[in-house]
């Protein structure tokens, strides 16, 4: 997975929806960040990523996913990517870059200090998650991926589409699942297995403005249709599960809390 991957961004809300609906025994999903090399902030996102979960605990992965699907444009590549917003960002250089996430982390994660940010986000590497962010971009590529989203099933090289519902992939996974029943019968609960959660609580505040409610939250498209022909370029932000409201250019989209501006 990539976290300013359009396709990606398209595939997430149906593999969480799979992750919610297996119990730990059943199913485990796990997600490799993917920054490929021709997509100018990739890299720093990713670092971003092992900064934050070193820092906070790998709970925290999720929700800073999330808050970068939510705040793609804003780093994605302007001409790869077809996004309208990547303006702000394209002149800027990996440090200011790299000042820009932090705000976005800690408007996102109040509690991250500044020192827990600037010992994995120096913006020149040199740190453990410069490391582990190029082993997981080595990894990726021993196993012959070449973009994203790719797949392993089982350790196997699974050919799946970005748009993929939750119900085409319990298509493939439920036979394999009750096939493997009897086996984990016998061998009792599997230990420390990975699995999605979804977001809880409710919003701490968000600006005076209209909150559309989605029939289905994490639908981006969705959400999207529903900000078209918003005056002052504004974009969606869908900040709780079914909730979503429209951001304006110089505003992030923070999980729980709505459009925030980065000031």
């Amino acid at each position: 997975m990539r976290q300013l991957c359009p396709d990606s961004k398209s595939a997430y809300p149906g593999l969480k929806q799979l992750a919610a609906h297996y119990k730990p025994d059943e199913l485990r999903l796990r997600f490799v960040l993917f920054p490929l090399p021709y997509h100018q902030h990739a890299f720093a996102t990713a670092e971003a990523a092992f900064t934050i979960t070193a820092a906070l605990g790998d709970d925290s992965f999720t929700r800073w996913l999330e808050t970068i699907y939510a705040n793609q444009d804003m780093y994605a590549n302007p001409i790869v990517e077809f996004i309208v917003n990547c303006h702000q960002t394209k002149d800027l250089s990996p440090m200011q870059v790299v000042a820009k996430l932090k705000t976005l982390a800690q408007k996102t994660f109040p509690s991250l200090t500044d020192a827990q940010w600037e010992e994995g986000m120096t913006g020149y590497g040199g740190t453990e998650a410069d490391s582990q962010t190029r082993v997981s971009w080595k990894y990726t590529c021993s196993r012959g991926m070449s973009g994203t989203p790719m797949y392993t099933l089982n350790g196997v090289p699974f050919e799946a589409d970005a748009d993929w519902s939750v119900d085409q992939w319990r298509h493939i996974i439920d036979p394999l699942v009750k096939a493997n029943k009897p086996s984990l019968e016998e061998e009792g609960e599997l230990q420390a297995a990975w699995k999605d959660e979804h977001l809880s609580g409710a919003p701490r505040s968000h600006p005076d403005r209209d909150v559309m409610h989605l029939v289905r939250s994490g639908e981006w498209a969705t959400a999207a249709q529903a900000c078209e022909g918003v005056a002052g370029g504004a974009r969606a932000c869908e900040y709780f599960p079914g909730r979503a409201m429209c951001c304006q250019g110089h505003e992030a989209c923070i999980l729980r809390d709505g459009c925030v501006a980065l000031q």
